[in-house]
């Protein structure tokens, strides 16, 4: 399993391209464009932070947990962020991205971030618990962590493609045929 963990370097940086293909694939979509836009957003958060972060150890995975965290603010609160950039700008297309809803590729995104945000705060613990001596070994960062990241950056790109490929099937202000 150590061999599949390298390939987690690689893996680190996949997403933002296939984020970036899937929103040029689907730019004529309001709903998939405003969401991958969100998303891409704070993916060069996360990517430009990581080189400073990585360094930080111990506290590195409390950075993780906030940065998966920070995904959900845009992601919940979107409607509204929308809104006030369309009292500002006033473009169609933000006036357009207040109107939408949730899809299940959206929520499925959502719930990858989850299970990784969990994840990190569960290795975020146990190291802190190691370093104060109350556990000798922190087993799930070393034997789970890498494994379940890997494999969830992997889900993370196969639900932005299959968000690009159902969001071309809806109408063109809908993310989501009902």
């Amino acid at each position: 399993m150590e061999a599949l963990s390298e390939y987690l370097n690689y893996f680190t940086y996949a997403p933002l391209p296939i984020f970036l293909f899937s929103l040029f694939k689907c730019w004529e979509n309001i709903g998939a464009r405003w969401f991958l836009i969100l998303l891409v957003t704070v993916e060069c958060i996360d990517l430009y932070s990581y080189q400073y972060s990585i360094n930080w150890n111990t506290h590195y995975y409390a950075w993780s947990v906030f940065v998966s965290f920070l995904f959900y603010a845009p992601s919940f609160y979107r409607s509204r962020i929308a809104h006030k950039l369309y009292e500002k700008t006033d473009s169609q297309f933000f006036l357009e991205a207040s109107k939408l809803k949730f899809t299940q590729q959206e929520a499925a995104i959502l719930l990858i971030f989850f299970t990784s945000m969990i994840a990190n705060g569960i290795s975020y613990v146990e190291i802190i618990l190691y370093k104060y001596y109350i556990i000798d070994v922190y087993y799930f960062k070393l034997y789970v962590l890498d494994n379940l990241q890997l494999f969830l950056h992997i889900f993370l790109c196969l639900a932005a493609l299959s968000f690009q490929i159902n969001s071309r099937k809806g109408q063109k202000y809908e993310t989501a045929n009902t």
